[in-house]
Parts: structure tokens; sequence; C-alpha cells
């Protein structure tokens, strides 16, 4: 899924381009340089962009939020094993609440075989 690589401008303007960023951004998990020519901008909305990039080296995976914010530019980063369309995938998902864990954690305090109970 390849979108456009047009990033907003805030300040006015077209947007500009990744190829415009001069970034030295090194795979977390092998220090190889990013090839951000396999950088997939996954989902844009106002100010927000969700990024999807694949080391060309070690094949690990990060995932990046750059956002517009009041006070500038602000970026979320995580390495990931979700592949780019798995990434959307789980946006659908509602988040867990608070409940869902107490409860699981209840459930996991007593039963004793409670993996064989859920299998």
């Amino acid at each position: 899924m390849k979108t456009s690589n047009n990033f907003p401008n805030k300040f006015g303007g077209n947007g500009f381009k990744p190829e415009r960023i001069k970034i030295d951004a090194k795979c977390p998990v092998c220090g190889s340089m990013y090839d951000f020519g396999h950088l997939e901008v996954l989902q844009e909305e106002e100010g927000a962009t969700l990024m999807f990039i694949k080391c060309t080296v070690c094949q690990s995976a990060a995932m990046s939020l750059i956002a517009f914010g009041t006070f500038g530019l602000k970026v979320a980063s995580a390495v990931t094993d979700l592949e780019q369309d798995e990434v959307l995938m789980f946006q659908e998902y509602k988040p867990i609440n608070s409940e869902e864990v107490l409860s699981l954690h209840e459930d996991l305090e007593s039963t004793d075989n409670f993996l064989k109970e859920i299998i």
C-alpha cells in the first residue's frame, strides 16, 4: 500500500518531501542506515503521519508517528514485528480497557491451569 510521500507543511506551502529531510537514521536492531526509498506512508490525518520502514539489512521493521503540534514537531517510533498491512488492521480493534486487564489478572490468579483452559 503506497500512498503520497508529501508531508503537510503547517507553515504554508505545498508540503515537503522526505527526500529533502537530511536524517542519518539508523536501524535500532543492526545499526545500518535506513534506505528511505523503502519508507511507506500508511496514513495521514490533520497534521499527523503514520509511517512504516523495514531495514534492508536485517529486515526488522519500525513504525513512526510524526505530528505537528502546538510546540512543533513530535515523533514517536517503535520497533515492531508487524508487517505494514497488519499495522493498519490493528487500528480497527478497540483498545483494551482497565476492566478487561483486571479481569484477566483475576482469572490468572484464581486458576492454576488457566492456559490449558483457554486452549
